[in-house]
């Protein structure tokens, strides 16, 4: 795991509304189908990005398929930092 990986899981354990463990093993499931996130969370992530990360997502990044897995949205962040 890296460190945008790594950073993603613990946002997403520090912010688990209680529907079960956050860690490596979800890396790759839809946290959208799990209902790890709601509306007021996903502003909670993208500003947790903008703020701890300094990466600021496009909106055309949003919409790209792999944003709604950790290891899509950390190829996704990983790939902005590197732009």
């Amino acid at each position: 795991m890296n460190d945008t990986e790594q950073w993603l899981v613990r946002h997403f354990e520090a912010n688990d509304p209680g529907n079960g463990a956050i860690g490596p093993e979800l890396l790759d499931v839809n946290y959208f189908d799990r209902e790890l996130l709601d509306s007021f969370g996903v502003v909670q992530l993208i500003l947790g990005i903008e703020d701890e990360l300094g990466v600021r997502l496009e909106p055309e990044q949003m919409q790209d398929p792999r944003f709604c897995t950790i290891r899509g949205l950390a190829e996704i962040i990983d790939e902005q930092k590197a732009a």
